[in-house]
């Protein structure tokens, strides 16, 4: 009996135009225990949610998780998974950061969390082989690669992404349930948690945004890419922009630079 050749798509739009080291993927969330996708994967023994979502980046594997696999509060929480504990409502869970319990509290109270009680179940998947519809796209990347993102957002609608962190909790509630939230693309720097047990790396910064702006942003990038393409091109000599914007000095510089090429 002859072995069949599984094949997987290896890459996405998003990949193709950033090839950003780890898989971007989707997050679902159910409000019932009965729509587990086929194929996913539950977690072994309680886990973080950047633990989690670091097995789909890396290695392309699906993954489902309830409360029951919640091995971090602050994931639980911000992804509308357990209620509130009180040691979260009253800053003594971030303490440790902060000089005392009324600056903790203000971190706290003011971080993304989803409202419990409604979510049941969360699925992650990477967007090249994913066959549900997230609620929500997560990248990881470099500055130039969240920036293509950035400019692919703005390209239609304009106006500016603002970035707000607390340096901690960060692809939990800065980028997924910001995102979720919010029903807008959302910026995050991962936090220790995420660098020490989700394997986040030092020049990663996350991009997160609700799934229907995922078309958007993807046309808005591929729309730019004549004057952004990414890798970014290393222009040391004049540089090669629009003469609307450069400096007066600048236009006549190039004007006289072509006329001299031309003599040449």
């Amino acid at each position: 009996m002859k072995n069949k050749m599984k094949t997987t798509e290896v890459c996405c739009r998003l990949s193709a135009m950033l090839r950003p080291k780890t898989y971007p993927f989707g997050v679902k969330f159910f409000d019932n225990l009965k729509e587990r996708p086929k194929g996913t994967m539950r977690p072994r023994h309680p886990m973080n949610t950047c633990q989690i979502t670091a097995i789909t980046r890396y290695y392309g594997r699906p993954m489902y998780f309830t409360a029951k696999d919640m091995a971090c509060i602050v994931g639980g929480v911000t992804m509308g998974l357990i209620p509130e504990p009180e040691s979260m409502k009253n800053g003594e869970i971030a303490k440790m950061l902060h000089s005392d319990l009324d600056s903790a509290k203000e971190f706290t109270t003011k971080v993304a969390k989803i409202p419990y009680g409604k979510i049941k179940a969360v699925a992650t998947a990477p967007m090249s082989k994913i066959d549900f519809e997230p609620d929500v796209v997560v990248m990881y990347g470099n500055t130039a690669q969240v920036m293509r993102v950035i400019q692919g957002y703005l390209y239609e609608k304009g106006g500016r992404v603002n970035f707000s962190t607390g340096g901690e909790w960060s692809l939990c509630a800065d980028s997924i349930a910001q995102a979720y939230v919010s029903q807008d693309i959302s910026l995050g720097m991962p936090c220790f948690g995420d660098r020490k047990t989700g394997l986040a790396q030092e020049d990663e910064v996350t991009v997160a945004f609700p799934y229907f702006l995922y078309n958007k942003i993807l046309a808005g990038m591929e729309a730019t890419l004549e004057v952004a393409a990414y890798p970014i091109p290393f222009d040391i000599g004049f540089p090669q922009m629009p003469d609307y914007t450069l400096t007066p000095n600048a236009v006549k510089y190039r004007k006289n630079l072509m006329k001299r090429n031309k003599v040449d």
